[in-house]
């Protein structure tokens, strides 16, 4: 598990992608095969096998939450993830 000081600059621009895809936003959700889609449309030089381990390191440091939702899981913004998120689009800025 990593804290968000500990992420390397790829990590941050992945979290960040999730953040604005779900608006910053604790209650919406998306599935991992449309990040991965925004993730590759964004950033092409990320390999596939980087974008699965930066999805798995991020899901496994909390900043973002699985939430089954029928036949597909879906992914959602804890709140610590929705708070980095918010400090990196300030800093992007």
């Amino acid at each position: 598990m990593k804290e968000f000081e500990e992420l390397l600059p790829r990590e941050r621009a992945v979290l960040l992608i999730w953040g604005k895809e779900l608006d910053y936003s604790l209650s919406k959700h998306i599935s991992i095969k449309k990040i991965n889609q925004k993730i590759k449309s964004v950033h092409n030089e990320i390999r596939d096998n980087d974008i699965r381990r930066i999805n798995k390191m991020l899901i496994a440091s909390n900043f973002v939450i699985k939430h089954p939702a029928g036949r597909n899981t879906t992914y959602e913004l804890s709140p610590e993830g929705r708070k980095c998120c918010l400090i990196l689009k300030d800093e992007n800025i």
